[in-house]
């Protein structure tokens, strides 16, 4: 199984290794999607851990244990409805062809595949996506 984090941390713990904790002591596998920090050592990433479930339930308490916040990523991507002209000009940049379009043009997410890199908020010239992270 695979799940999605985002993992916030500051001047604090920024120096540590999340991905150390989950492999030495979990034997999970994570990836690091999307990470930012700012200059003064606070920030975040996007982090997808595979494993199975009871064992990356454990290993992300484990990582708030180290002064971690951790909040699982579902629906990451946010569309409004009401802005959207199906245009497709997202499916396009999607790197994940995440995002496709169904035989009704209509834009559909898999958010099982999103890697919240951002790309289709960029594309959309009437903003109708956006990140939530």
């Amino acid at each position: 199984m695979e799940r999605k984090f985002k993992v916030t941390y500051n001047e604090s713990n920024v120096q540590g290794s999340v991905a150390y904790v989950l492999v030495k002591e979990f034997d999970l596998t994570p990836n690091v999607l999307k990470a930012n920090i700012t200059g003064d050592g606070c920030g975040f990433m996007v982090l997808s851990v595979s494993g199975d479930e009871e064992t990356i339930n454990k290993g992300m308490a484990r990582v708030e244990e180290c002064g971690y916040n951790v909040e699982p990523m579902v629906n990451h991507i946010h569309k409004e409805e009401a802005k959207c002209w199906e245009c497709g000009a997202c499916v396009a940049v999607c790197p994940t062809k995440s995002i496709t379009v169904d035989k009704d043009f209509h834009i559909i997410v898999d958010y099982n595949t999103c890697i919240a890199c951002g790309s289709c908020v960029d594309a959309c010239s009437v903003k109708a996506l956006r990140l939530v992270i």
